[in-house]
């Protein structure tokens, strides 16, 4: 399934159009990371945490069906190109995978009392996986992460502090996952993650409505109410009804 490419020039064009407007307009600043606080989702993500997680550990009893990222997503094959980095979608650009939400139901409730989260997933990272840097797509949105299976150096909660345990870099800047705790950042600033562990490691992976004043605001909702035309979308998503036959029965 191939891209027209006229698809590819339009997502060039708007990147362009929107880049510096949508970061310039901001209403919480200009920074790679930014206070949990800011996300009015994290106090429900974090004391909702026993109940994600509970979930994740089912599903992860199935780890060797999930699909690389990149067998569905071919945009991220830039990012990698083995089978270490698996997503679970539940959410995406506002369309909803019902399938993988009644595994994950308790999860999805609390994704879902906050609109601003327009899409989330499972991010899956091998033990010794690494993602080398890399941009996100679109200004429209900022990142979070809750972390939900983030696995010790080896395996001593007592061990040293630093990139031997399971890690994000944004801006050269590190952040070390923690279970249950929220991150939230900017994409778009030049980013990498890394698990040198010897345990698999589990976020749940968010994009969130970046504030903006008027019209910005606007101008990003109408380009996201339609973005699925554009096969940075779509094309994850037919591949994604496919495996969803198999995995699902």
């Amino acid at each position: 399934m191939r891209a027209p490419g006229w698809t590819k020039r339009l997502e060039a064009w708007l990147h362009v159009a929107v880049f510096k407007k949508f970061h310039e307009h901001c209403l919480i600043g200009d920074k790679p990371f930014f206070r949990k606080e800011m996300l009015a989702a994290t106090r429900d993500l974090e004391e909702g945490y026993p109940l994600i997680r509970a979930e994740v550990d089912k599903l992860m009893e199935r780890y060797d069906e999930l699909t690389p990222f990149q067998t569905m997503s071919p945009d991220q094959e830039s990012i990698s190109d083995d089978d270490r980095w698996k997503f679970f979608f539940l959410k995406c650009a506002g369309i909803k995978f019902k399938k993988n939400i009644a595994l994950l139901p308790d999860t999805m409730s609390i994704v879902g009392r906050h609109k601003q989260i327009v899409s989330a997933y499972l991010s899956i990272l091998a033990p010794g996986k690494s993602l080398p840097q890399h941009q996100g797509p679109w200004s429209g949105v900022l990142r979070a992460h809750l972390g939900v299976i983030v696995p010790l150096a080896g395996g001593n909660p007592d061990y040293p502090l630093n990139r031997q345990h399971c890690h994000l870099i944004v801006a050269n800047t590190v952040y070390l996952w923690k279970e249950g705790e929220v991150v939230f950042f900017d994409d778009t600033y030049p980013h990498e993650a890394h698990n040198p562990t010897k345990g698999i490691r589990v976020v749940l992976f968010m994009d969130v409505l970046r504030p903006m004043a008027h019209p910005y605001d606007w101008i990003n909702r109408c380009i996201l109410a339609v973005v699925w035309m554009l096969p940075y979308v779509w094309v994850p998503y037919f591949r994604h009804k496919k495996w969803e036959r198999e995995f699902h029965g």
